[in-house]
């Protein structure tokens, strides 16, 4: 099974025929349509997901509202990381938003990976700490940019976003009402 995923993994480090064997035996593979749940509040994250095609949604509701936290497109890891690295309940959902195709990596799986071989235990290292960065960067540019320069910030790195991202999610990802948006959008064209 060879993918954008084992490219990158080998963009960080090669592996060797036999973890590269192991780890395609571990993947499981699916296509599944937009709306599909991979994990749902109050369930235990026990995959890892790596979007081969499509988009999915990290989100969690405040009251009643539903607040998107993350956007991923293909190629793209996502799971709930303290659900998932805590083996506790999840306090959010991740839905596709489009028909994808995922690969996925059971818990148990991954850490027996780690354990057995080095380099692999390397690049979960090197992922994980690329993922907490890119964390770090979006919770920083939410409190420090205005609506505008946030909106202008992910259109100049997900330019296709709104064709593909339902208007209220974006809203809710940016940290503004879809009202506000649709102005923003109105004056930046």
């Amino acid at each position: 099974m060879q993918s954008s995923l084992f490219e990158i993994i080998n963009r960080i480090r090669p592996l060797s025929p036999e973890l590269m064997q192991e780890l395609s035996g571990l993947l499981i593979r699916r296509q599944l349509p937009r709306k599909t749940q991979l994990l749902t509040e109050g369930s235990i994250c026990n995959e890892l997901f790596f979007i081969e095609e499509g988009l999915a949604r990290a989100y969690y509701f405040r009251d009643t509202e539903d607040i998107t936290a993350w956007l991923m497109p293909e190629n793209n890891l996502i799971l709930s990381v303290r659900s998932f690295f805590l083996q506790v309940p999840s306090y959010e959902h991740i839905e596709l938003l489009e028909d994808s195709v995922i690969l996925s990596i059971r818990y148990e799986d991954l850490q027996y990976l780690y354990q057995k071989y080095e380099a692999f235990n390397y690049v979960g290292r090197v992922l994980t700490e690329r993922y907490y960065v890119l964390s770090e960067e979006r919770a920083l540019f939410l409190r420090r940019k205005k609506g505008r320069e946030r909106l202008e910030g992910l259109l100049g790195t997900f330019p296709e976003l709104f064709n593909r991202v339902p208007l209220k999610n974006i809203a809710t990802y940016l940290g503004m009402k879809p009202e506000t948006l649709s102005r923003l959008r109105r004056r930046l064209k």
